[in-house]
C-alpha cells in the first residue's frame, strides 16, 4: 500500500475527523498495518515507527479501534494449536511477534490515558509465555516485552503475578551478561525485588535453571560492585533455605580463596549483613553456622589472606554494632573460641586470634551488668599484655599497634593504671625489640595514639626516651621517627626538639639516607627557613643552621625547595651565601665550604627555574665563579662548583680551564679518595664541554709516558713507543706544563721513596683514563685522539710492573691494569690471516701479556732492583727480604680475580688458543689462592687475619669468574671443536677449592664457597665430562683421566664422607683407615646438590660422571687406598643409581666400569695382592656393594 499524503497535524485532544480515512477499519488492518512498518528482524532496539505511534496515541480512549484492539493482540499472540499444525503441515510458520509486541506496548504508553489492565493482562501473559524464546530468536523484541511486564508490575496490575517468572530470569541473565552496562539492568532488577517470593523455590524441576542464575550472580564482580546488586544478593538469600544455604557456601569458598580481592570480601560481608537484619533465613541456623564457620576460619586458617578475609566477614557486623541484636550474635559466635585460641601453643592462631580480638574488643556481653563485664574487660587486656612478650615477631607487632588503637578509641573506660603500664611498656621494651617490624609498630603506634588529645600529658614524659630510634639501623624504623616528629610538630603542646635534641636531628640530616635527609628538612624548615618572615630574617636563620653544622646545613639546602620553599627566596639565600663565604668573615674553612655546598645545591633545585637562574647569572658574573673556586678548601666543594658551571655559566664554560687542568694533573696522586675523584670527573665533564678535550688527555698521556719510561729503566724493561707531542691550543689560552718529570725516578735520582709515589701517580692517572674510557662521549673522543695510542703503550708497561711486583706493595691499586684492559676492550683490531679468517684484537694480545706477567709471578716473582739503587728505602728493601707475605698475598688474588672478571665481561670472541691459556690461567690461579691460604693461616695476628679473610673472599668471588669461563669454553664448543681437557682440570681445581678451604679455615666459610658455586655446579659438572660426552664415543677412556696424578681433593672427601655415612656403630675397629676418616659438612653438602641435579638431569651425563669416578678405582687399587675405592663404590651405586639399578641399562658407562673394577678387585682378593685384613674386608665390602646393581655377575 502507497503512503499516503499526510495532511497538518491536528490539535491534542481533538478528533481527528479530517483524518478518518487514514485510521484502519479495524484491529486486524491496525496489526496488518504494524506489520508492514516494523521490520521483521534486526539486531537494534525495537522502537514503534513514529506513524504508528502518532496513529494509536491520537486515538481517544473510546475508539473502537483501541477497545477491539486488546482481543485482536491476543489472538495474534496465542500459540498456534497442536490440531492445525498437524492437519496442516505445509501450513507457514506462524508470524513474529514483533507488530503484537508494539502495538501493545504503545497501549501501555499511552500519552492521554490508563491501560485497561483487565483488557491488557490476557495479551500480555501470552507475550511472556513466549519471553524465554524470543530471549534468544530475537532479543531486541524480548527487551521491549521485558519493559512491558516491568509497566504491569510497577504499575501493580490485576494479575501482574503472571508475569515474573519468565521476566525475572530474563533480567538476570541480562544482567550476568551486560559487562560495565549491568548497572541499570541492577536498578530494573532491583524495582521486581517483591516479585523475588512469589516463585516456587522448592519445585525443583521449574527453579532449577533460575537457581544457577541466581548463585552465579554471587560469584559475578558486576554484582559485587553495585549496590543494587549487593541489595539483590541480600534478597536472594532470603527467598528459600536453600538458596540461602548454597549461596552462603559459595560465599564461604570466594573467601576461603586465597588471594580474594578485598572489595570483593568487603562485599560478601555487607551482603550477608543486609540479609541478616532483613530477618531472613541469614538470622536462623543456616546464618549462624555460615557465622561461626567465618569466626572459625578467622582463628584457625592457615593462610593469612584468608584469616583476614573471614575477618572482614565479621567485620561487617562489627562495625554495625548499633543495630539491636548484633552485638550480642558477635558475643555469642566469638567468645567461645576467642580466649582459648590466644593462649594456644600454635603460633600462627595465636596471631589470627589477636587480630580477631582487637577487632572486637571490647567483647562484652550485652544482656549482663557492668559488673560482670568488668572482669571479661581485664581478661581482655591481660592476654594482649601477655602477648606483647610473645615469641612470635608478628605477634608483637600486632599486639603494639593493636593497643594503641584501643587507648586511641576507648582511653575514658581503659583505667589510667592500664594505660600506665601498657605505653610504659611500650615505650621501653617493644622500641627496644630485636625485630624491625615491631620497632616500626612502636612508633606507628604512637603516631596514631597522639590523635587523641587526652594521650599528649603522658606521651611527653615517655617520647624522649625513643629519641635513639632516630639512628635506629633499620631504614624504615628511621624514616617512622621522623614522621612522629612531624606529628608531633604538629600539636601546639608539644616541641619536636625536647623529644630528639637538634644535634642528633643535625647529625641525621648530615649523613642519612635522602629520604630521611628530605623528612628531616619538613621538619625543620618552619624554623630555619620560614616562609612567613622576610626574606633576609628567613637566610640569616639560615646561615645559622649552616654554620652550626655545614654538612647538615648542605643537606637541608638541597630539599629546601621540594619542600615548599618559594624559588625568590632561593636566590636570595643563595646571593647571601655566597657573598659571607667569600668575606670569610669569622668563618673557618669547614663553613666556607658548607656555604658554597649549601649554595650549590639550591642552584640545582632551580635548575627549571628560568627567572632565578638568570638573575644568579648576573651574580655570578665578573669572574666571581673562581673567587668562589679559589675561596673552598675541600675537594668535595671544587666538585660542587664545577657541576653547576654549565647552569650558571652557559655561555662561559672555559672560564674555570686552569683551574680544571690542576685538579686533573694533582687528582693523579689520590685515586682512592672519594671526593678527589667526584671532583676529577666534574673537571673531566667542564673542560669536554668546553672544548679543551685534547688538553686533558695530553696531560694525562704524558704522566702515563713519563712514569712508564721511569718504571721500564727502572726494572730493565722495554720503554714505551710512540713520545708525546704537545697538541696545538686555542688561541688566548695556556695550559700549565705538567710536572711528570719532577718525580722522574732514573739515573742520578736522589729521591728515597720514589717508588711508591711514582706507582700512585701512574695509578691516579690510569684512574682518570679508565673513567674516561667508561664515559661515552669523552671515549669517543679520546679513542679517535692519538693519544689513545700513546696511553695504551704506556699502560702496557705500567700494567706490568704493578703485576710482577704486586707481592711487594703495602696496598695494590688495580687501576694500571683495569684502565689496560678497558682501553684495549674499545681498541679491536680485525686481523685476517690468509687461508682463514679469524678475529683478533687488541684486548686478547693485552689479556696475553697479563697472563705471562702473571705467569711469570707464580712461579718466579720479580725481584726488586738491586741496592744500589737511589730509589730503594730501608722499608722495601726489608718488604722484599721478607718476600710473600700475606698483603702480598692478597695483592696477588685481587689481581688475579681482577683478571678473570675481565675475561668473562669482555665482549671480545676468545679463539681456541685464548680458551686453552684462559683455563690454564684460572686453574694456576685457584692453585695458587689455595696453596696461598695454606701457607699462611698459622700466622694469627689480627692484621693478617683481616688479610687472610679479604683473600679468602676473594676467592669465593673469583671461583664464579673462574665457572663462568668454563661455561663459555663449553657454549662455544662443537662436534667438531671439542672442548679442551684444561677445562676438566679446572672444574676440578674449583671442586677442590671446598675442602681446601675447609681443612684451612672451617666449614663456615667452605659453606659459603658451596653457596657461590652453586649456581655454577650443573657446568662444573659438564667440565668434569665434557670430553666425554662431545667427540668420538671410541675415545672416551682416553679423553679424561688423572693419569698418575693425585686425585682431586674432592673426590677423596666425597669417598670418606660415604665410608661415615655407611659406618655401622658396631664397626668402630673394623680398619684403621676408615677411622681416620675425618666428616666434611661443605662437601657433603656439595655431593648431595651434585646428586639431586644428576638425578633431574640427563642419564648420559649421569652415566659419565659414575664413569668419571669410577675410572679413579684402578689407581687407588695400585696405591692401596682401599678405603677410597670403597668410598667412591659407595658413592656412585648407593647415591647415583640409588634403588633404582634397572636404569644401569641405560648407563653403559657406568655398567662396564663397574663390572672392570669389579673383577680387577676380584682378582686383588683371590690373588691375596692385599696385606692385611682390613684391607681385604674393605674391598669384600665393594665387591658387595657392585653385585646387587650387576645380577649378571
Amino acid at each position: 500500500m502507497p503512503p499516503t499524503r499526510r495532511g497538518p497535524r491536528p490539535r491534542r485532544g481533538s478528533t481527528p475527523a479530517d483524518a478518518d480515512d487514514s485510521v484502519p477499519a479495524s484491529a486486524a488492518d491496525l496489526l496488518a498495518l504494524a506489520g508492514t512498518l516494523i521490520p521483521a528482524a534486526g539486531t537494534t532496539a525495537l522502537r514503534a515507527p513514529p506513524q504508528l505511534k502518532q496513529l494509536v496515541h491520537s486515538l481517544p480512549a473510546s475508539h473502537p479501534l483501541l477497545l477491539s484492539l486488546p482481543q485482536a493482540l491476543a489472538l495474534a499472540l496465542a500459540p498456534p494449536s497442536e490440531t492445525a499444525s498437524a492437519s496442516d503441515p505445509d501450513a507457514p510458520p506462524p508470524p513474529t511477534p514483533r507488530a503484537p509486541a508494539v502495538l501493545l506496548h504503545l497501549l501501555l504508553t499511552h500519552p492521554s490515558h490508563p491501560p485497561r489492565w483487565d483488557d491488557l493482562i490476557r495479551p500480555l501473559e501470552l507475550l511472556h509465555g513466549r519471553l524465554a524464546l524470543l530471549a534468544t530468536a530475537d532479543p531486541p523484541l524480548a527487551a521491549l516485552a521485558a519493559a512491558c511486564f516491568e509497566l504491569a508490575w510497577r504499575a501493580d496490575a490485576p494479575g501482574r503475578d503472571a508475569l515474573v517468572a519468565q521476566t525475572l530470569p530474563y533480567l538476570v541473565a541480562l544482567a550476568l551478561t551486560s559487562g560495565s552496562s549491568a548497572r541499570p539492568v541492577l536498578r530494573r532488577l532491583l524495582a521486581l525485588r517483591d516479585a523475588l517470593p512469589l516463585l516456587d523455590y522448592d519445585d525443583d524441576q521449574s527453579i532449577s535453571d533460575f537457581k544457577m542464575l541466581l548463585l552465579r550472580c554471587f560469584v559475578s564482580p558486576l554484582f559485587l560492585k553495585a549496590e543494587e546488586g549487593r541489595k539483590f544478593l541480600a534478597l536472594v538469600l532470603g527467598v528459600s533455605e536453600g538458596i540461602s544455604r548454597e549461596g552462603l557456601e559459595l560465599v564461604r569458598a570466594q573467601v576461603g580463596i586465597t588471594g580474594a580481592k578485598r572489595a570483593a570480601v568487603v562485599a560478601y560481608g555487607e551482603v550477608v549483613f543486609r540479609a541478616w537484619k532483613d530477618g531472613g533465613w541469614v538470622r536462623t541456623e543456616v546464618g549462624e553456622a555460615f557465622l561461626q564457620g567465618m569466626v572459625e576460619a578467622a582463628v584457625h586458617a592457615g593462610n593469612k589472606e584468608v584469616a583476614k578475609a573471614a575477618r572482614k566477614i565479621i567485620w561487617a557486623f562489627v562495625e554495625q554494632r548499633a543495630v539491636a541484636g548484633v552485638e550480642k550474635l558477635v558475643f555469642r559466635l566469638a567468645e567461645p573460641v576467642l580466649f582459648r585460641s590466644l593462649q594456644v601453643a600454635n603460633s600462627n592462631v595465636r596471631h589470627n586470634a589477636l587480630h580477631l580480638l582487637l577487632d572486637l574488643f571490647p567483647l562484652e556481653d550485652p544482656d549482663v551488668t557492668k559488673d560482670v563485664n568488668d572482669p571479661l574487660i581485664e581478661k581482655q587486656f591481660f592476654l594482649i599484655d601477655k602477648l606483647l612478650m610473645d615469641d612470635y615477631p608478628e605477634i608483637r607487632t600486632v599486639a603494639v599497634e593493636g593497643i594503641c588503637r584501643i587507648l586511641n578509641q576507648y582511653w575514658e573506660i581503659v583505667p589510667a593504671p592500664t594505660i600506665s603500664k601498657f605505653l610504659s611498656k611500650i615505650v621501653d621494651d617493644m622500641s627496644k625489640d630485636s625485630c624491625n617490624e615491631v620497632r616500626l609498630s612502636t612508633l606507628n603506634g604512637l603516631k596514631y595514639l597522639l590523635d587523641n588529645p587526652q594521650s599528649h600529658e603522658i606521651l611527653k614524659v615517655l617520647l624522649p626516651r625513643l629519641s635513639d630510634m632516630i639512628s635506629d639501623t633499620a631504614l624504615s624504623v628511621r624514616a617512622a621517627a621522623v614522621d612522629l616528629l612531624l606529628a608531633v610538630r604538629d600539636l601546639r603542646s608539644f616541641q619536636y626538639n625536647k623529644v630528639v635534641g637538634l644535634g642528633t636531628l643535625l647529625s641525621s640530616l648530615a649523613n642519612d639516607h635522602p629520604r630521611i635527609a628530605q623528612k628531616i628538612t619538613k621538619l625543620l624548615i618552619p624554623s630555619y627557613f620560614p616562609s612567613k618572615l622576610n626574606p633576609k630574617e628567613a637566610c640569616a636563620r639560615c646561615i645559622a643552621l649552616i654554620k652550626r653544622s655545614p654538612t647538615a646545613g648542605a643537606r637541608f639546602c638541597e630539599f629546601a625547595m621540594s619542600e615548599g620553599s618559594s624559588p625568590r627566596s632561593i636566590v636570595e639565600l643563595v646571593k647571601f651565601s655566597i657573598t659571607l663565604a667569600l668575606s670569610r668573615t669569622g668563618l673557618n674553612s669547614d663553613q666556607i665550604d658548607g656555604l658554597v655546598i649549601a649554595s650549590v645545591n639550591l642552584i640545582k633545585s632551580l635548575s627549571e627555574e628560568r627567572s632565578g637562574l638568570a638573575t644568579l647569572r648576573e651574580f655570578f658574573a665578573n669572574a666571581k665563579l673562581r673567587l668562589v673556586l679559589q675561596t673552598v678548601v675541600s675537594e668535595g666543594a671544587r666538585a660542587a662548583i664545577l657541576s653547576i658551571v654549565p647552569v650558571i655559566l652557559p655561555d662561559d664554560l672555559s672560564v674555570l680551564h686552569e683551574e680544571c687542568m690542576d685538579i686533573v694533573v694533582n687528582a693523579t696522586r689520590i685515586s682512592k679518595q672519594e671526593e678527589c675523584q667526584e671532583a676529577a670527573l666534574a673537571a673531566h665533564k667542564l673542560i669536554f664541554l668546553s672544548g679543551w678535550s685534547d688538553e686533558l688527555f695530553e696531560a694525562l698521556t704524558n704522566i702515563l709516558q713519563s712514569k712508564a719510561s721511569d718504571f721500564a729503566e727502572f726494572y730493565g724493561l722495554e720503554p714505551p713507543p710512540c713520545p708525546v707531542a704537545s697538541s696545538r691550543r686555542k688561541k688566548g689560552k695556556s695550559l700549565k706544563k705538567t710536572p711528570a718529570r719532577d718525580h722522574v725516578v732514573g739515573k742520578g735520582s736522589s729521591k728515597s721513596k720514589a717508588s711508591n709515589e711514582e706507582l700512585a701517580v701512574a695509578a691516579g692517572a690510569a684512574w682518570q683514563i679508565n673513567e674516561i674510557v667508561k664515559a661515552e662521549d669523552l671515549r669517543d673522543a679520546f679513542l679517535q685522539s692519538s693519544y689513545s695510542e700513546i696511553a695504551f703503550s704506556a699502560l702496557k708497561v705500567i700494567s706490568q710492573v704493578y703485576v710482577e711486583q704486586c707481592l711487594y706493595l703495602d696496598s695494590l691499586d688495580l687501576a694500571p691494569v683495569l684502565a689496560y684492559l678497558s682501553l684495549a676492550t674499545y681498541n679491536t683490531l680485525p686481523d685476517v690471516d690468509t687461508g682463514s679468517c679469524s678475529e683478533s684484537s687488541i684486548a686478547n694480545q693485552s689479556l696475553d701479556h697479563l697472563l705471562n706477567c702473571f705467569d711469570k709471578l707464580l712461579t718466579a716473582p720479580v725481584k726488586n732492583p738491586p741496592k744500589s739503587k737511589a730509589s730503594r728505602s730501608k722499608d722495601q728493601q726489608k718488604g722484599a727480604s721478607e718476600g710473600n707475605t700475606v698483603k702480598g698475598t692478597v695483592n696477588v688474588i685481587m689481581l688475579g680475580t681482577s683478571i678473570l672478571k675481565f675475561i668473562v665481561d669482555t665482549t671480545v670472541k676468545l679463539v681456541n688458543d685464548d680458551k686453552i691459556r684462559c683455563l690454564k690461567f684460572a686453574s694456576s690461579y685457584t692453585k695458587y689462592a689455595v696453596s696461598s691460604i695454606k701457607k699462611h693461616q698459622a700466622q694469627n695476628s689480627s692484621s693478617k687475619g683481616d688479610d687472610l679473610k679479604d683473600a679468602l673472599v676473594l676467592i669465593r668471588s673469583s671461583s664464579t669468574y673462574a665457572a663462568k669461563i668454563i661455561h663459555l669454553v663449553l657454549s662455544s664448543s662443537t662436534e667438531s671443536s671439542i672442548p679442551p681437557e684444561e677445562a676438566f682440570f679446572l672444574a676440578n681445581d674449583l671442586l677442590d677449592l671446598v675442602p681446601s678451604v675447609e681443612s684451612f679455615v672451617g666449614s663456615r666459610f667452605a659453606l659459603s664457597i658451596v653457596s657461590a658455586l652453586k649456581q655454577w655446579l650443573p657446568v662444573l659438572i659438564l667440565g668434569l665430562v665434557c670430553r666425554w660426552l662431545i667427540g668420538p664415543q671410541n675415545e672416551m677412556a682416553a679423553n679424561c683421566h688423572f693419569g698418575d696424578s693425585c686425585l682431586p681433593l674432592w673426590v677423596t672427601a666425597v669417598a670418606k664422607n660415604e665410608l661415615l655415612d655407611g659406618k655401622d656403630p658396631g664397626q668402630d675397629n673394623q680398619s684403621e683407615q676408615v677411622a681416620e676418616g675425618e666428616d666434611s659438612p661443605s662437601c657433603r653438602k656439595l655431593a648431595e646438590m651434585m646428586v639431586v641435579l644428576l638425578k633431574k638431569g640427563s642419564p648420559r651425563i649421569l652415566d659419565c660422571v659414575g664413569g668419571v669416578l669410577l675410572s679413579t678405582l684402578k689407581l687407588m687399587l695400585q696405591r692401596s687406598e682401599y678405603d677410597i675405592v670403597l668410598g667412591i663404590t659407595r658413592f656412585v651405586c648407593a647415591r647415583l643409581l640409588g634403588d633404582n639399578t634397572s636404569a644401569l641399562e641405560k648407563l653403559q658407562l657406568t655398567h662396564d666400569s663397574l663390572r672392570d673394577n669389579f673383577f680387577e678387585i676380584d682378582r686383588y682378593v683371590r690373588e691375596e695382592l692385599v696385606d692385611d685384613d682390613d684391607s681385604r674386608q674393605l674391598l669384600e665390602s665393594t665387591k658387595a656393594l657392585i653385585r646387587p646393581v650387576l645380577p649378571e655377575i
